[in-house]
């Protein structure tokens, strides 16, 4: 372990501070790309569901509508 960290140290050491630097462009470019990924999976994920609800509100109407047709007849006939 001690290895590891000491490899670990010494890659540090050498590398130049050069490559760490990434201009702020750059990096708000990636972040709203990510962000609109991200919303964009959630918007999906929301639409899907409402799909299913309707679908869902659809074929729950249909069953029950003839019962509540047969309570409308049985109310008018009494």
């Amino acid at each position: 372990m001690n290895n590891i960290e000491q490899n670990l140290k010494d890659q540090f050491e050498q590398d130049d501070d050069i490559a760490f630097a990434t201009p702020d462009e750059e990096l708000f470019k990636r972040a709203v790309t990510t962000a609109n990924v991200q919303q964009g999976s959630k918007d999906l994920i929301a639409l899907g569901m409402a799909s299913i609800w309707v679908v869902f509100a659809s074929i729950f109407m249909k069953i029950l509508k003839p019962v509540f047709k047969n309570m409308a007849n049985s109310n008018r006939n009494k």
